[in-house]
């Protein structure tokens, strides 16, 4: 999964690409897109529950409150929106987006709660509601348009999370999917009676395959959060290329102590450097100055960088020099 992040200058917050330059603006863009996911999911919640009911498929009941667990999150981005895109404060002065953090934390496990949730009901079921089970062309049809609907839902959300940066819409975005995706087996769960009523039995394995794609969703969009909550390191591939970045800058030695911390959907850097003993004040700030902006440049999702300037000391450290 793609996740789209957003950066800071010491001016403002900016976004790529340099559009939805405004609070107010990015905070609308991400509602919509969540109000258009909303509407979807309402329609193909009452639609599913309908369609399973009348049917007896259990399969499908179980979509419907996949599509009613999307719902749920719309709504949660939907009022989400308004903090995280907020600029920073006094009281949060690096920002809101670990609001964006939770939002996406609990995406995350409510998938995870509502896959395993429809797995015991399934499992629990096999074989044992075969004669309320009765072929229904309107339940072929529903699962049909819950493919395609949500399919589309899916890639129009996720573009609109790369325009605005935003990692709880993109993981909206992959709710969609699973949702999407997960229609599949239900297609082969609803058409089975219409074949023969001896492949009722595909009803409850639709079931359970449905929860599988549910819980698997709600781990790709953990996996990136539980990264932020722990403060993890950001790829070695994106480490190497900030360095690479800051050793480029005229008037730099030597880096040491580089570090980097994945946090609140960004990337935050603190580093030493080494630069001539002979430079005045004003040039050694003036080179730390440009390692960071360096910095900032290299990745879009770098959110603030902080250098130590330290005159060059033959074994690597000015402190341990100091020290020995």
């Amino acid at each position: 999964m793609k996740v789209y992040l957003w950066q800071t200058t010491s001016d403002a917050w900016s976004f790529m690409p340099d559009t939805l330059q405004e609070y107010p603006r990015k905070a609308e863009y991400i509602q919509r897109a969540a109000v258009a996911g909303l509407l979807v999911n309402i329609l193909l919640t009452a639609l599913k529950g309908i369609a399973g009911v009348h049917a007896g498929s259990r399969a499908l009941v179980a979509d419907a409150v996949h599509s009613f667990s999307d719902l749920t999150t719309d709504i949660v981005v939907i009022v989400g929106a308004r903090f995280w895109c907020r600029p920073p404060d006094e009281t949060h002065p690096m920002g809101h987006k670990g609001i964006e953090t939770v939002v996406s934390l609990f995406i995350g496990l409510m998938l995870v709660v509502t896959g395993i949730g429809i797995a015991v009901d399934s499992l629990r079921s096999f074989g044992s509601h075969s004669s309320s089970i009765r072929p229904d062309l309107f339940a072929v049809v529903t699962a049909a348009i819950s493919l395609v609907s949500k399919e589309i839902l899916f890639r129009w959300t996720l573009k609109k999370a790369g325009k605005t940066g935003s990692g709880a819409l993109a993981a909206n975005a992959w709710h969609h999917r699973s949702d999407g995706l997960s229609s599949i087996p239900v297609l082969v769960a609803v058409v089975a009676p219409l074949i023969s009523r001896s492949l009722v039995f595909l009803d409850s394995i639709g079931g359970a395959v449905v929860s599988i794609f549910i819980v698997n969703a709600g781990w790709k969009v953990l996996q990136p959060v539980i990264g932020e909550v722990t403060n993890s390191a950001p790829p070695v591939e994106v480490v190497n290329k900030m360095m690479s970045a800051a050793e480029g800058v005229t008037g730099v030695i030597s880096i040491h102590r580089f570090r980097a911390r994945m946090q609140g959907g960004g990337i935050y850097v603190d580093l030493h450097l080494q630069v001539s003993g002979d430079n005045t004040v004003y040039q050694g700030y003036s080179i730390g100055k440009e390692v960071e902006e360096t910095i900032m440049r290299s990745d879009s999702s770098v959110r603030d960088v902080i250098a130590r300037i330290e005159p060059f000391s033959p074994c690597g450290d000015a402190d341990k020099c100091k020290d020995s």
